[in-house]
């Protein structure tokens, strides 16, 4: 189940501390050795499918809207990446699908003392219609699966970069969806690298984007309610906005996943103000 709000609050953007030494991986994926075609034969979240992967579809559509497929780029020669469909006016409205594994979950037992800050990175490429408001991201789940507590999201049709996670809104705590200002910024059709970061002492959630494939990032972060929550999974997602009908359907393409924790680095400098509306998921 997913609700949607309308709030305002302080959003921070920040220059990245960076993180290096000896973390602990959590998960980490490409593709190329997967079977093209379909990722799973079940989206219901219960039969795992190629490399342990799990699908989930609110609404309609089913397991056909994952698939491995080549490089959507033209001329492209990263090899093989994760295909994700959105809802489209055919397939209804308030449609969001989940792709996922257990490595996350199997593997944060594993992290040293300290390493209390978890690092996603991924690269993503946006095709199929150019007018449909689709979004399509990554997240940081809790254990329970409803609780966000960090992600980021790229609009189909503007380009719009947002940051998700969990936050206290004037007592008020859900999980909300960041505009960061940035239309037109990211551009439809090109391979970035994002990144998305949770720091479990202090609750704070930091995303960005980056075009020299993760040299130099621009980022954005917000101080969450979630301190003290471990993460259990990282999901790629794509998702219909604020419930209306995309115009045609749009695929999300995922690659080079990788997830891991770090020692947290030290403070971000405070720079920027912006908005937010909010987003939330219940997994069945």
């Amino acid at each position: 189940m997913k609700t949607r709000l309308s709030l305002a609050a302080v959003l921070a953007t920040a220059a990245f501390a960076g993180v290096a030494g000896a973390d602990t991986t959590l998960m980490s994926v490409n593709f190329n050795n997967f079977t093209a075609g379909q990722l799973t034969t079940d989206a219901t979240g219960t039969t795992a499918g190629q490399g342990g992967w799990y699908t989930y579809t609110t609404g309609t559509g089913g397991a056909a809207n994952f698939n491995v497929v080549n490089d959507p780029q033209a001329g492209g020669s990263r090899g093989q990446s994760l295909a994700i469909t959105a809802g489209n006016t055919t397939t209804g409205n308030n449609v969001t699908r989940f792709a996922w594994t257990s490595d996350v979950a199997n593997n944060i037992g594993n992290r040293a003392p300290g390493e209390n800050l978890i690092v996603a990175t991924y690269d993503f490429y946006m095709g199929g219609s150019a007018t449909s408001t689709n979004r399509y991201g990554g997240y940081m789940y809790d254990a329970s699966g409803t609780k966000i507590l960090a992600g980021v999201t790229m609009q189909n049709s503007t380009g719009q970069f947002y940051l998700v996670g969990n936050y206290n809104n004037a007592g008020t705590i859900n999980n909300y969806s960041f505009s960061t200002g940035t239309s037109g910024i990211l551009s439809r059709n090109t391979w970035y690298t994002f990144i998305v970061t949770f720091d479990i002492t202090t609750g704070r959630f930091q995303g960005g984007f980056s075009s020299d494939g993760g040299a130099n990032f621009t980022l954005f972060y917000v101080d969450g309610a979630a301190a003290g929550t471990v993460i259990d999974e990282f999901d790629l997602i794509g998702s219909t906005n604020n419930g209306t009908a995309a115009q045609g359907a749009t695929t999300g393409y995922y690659d080079n996943i990788t997830v891991y924790s770090t020692p947290a680095p030290g403070a971000l400098a405070l720079l920027g103000v912006a908005g937010l509306v909010g987003s939330r998921r219940r997994r069945a």
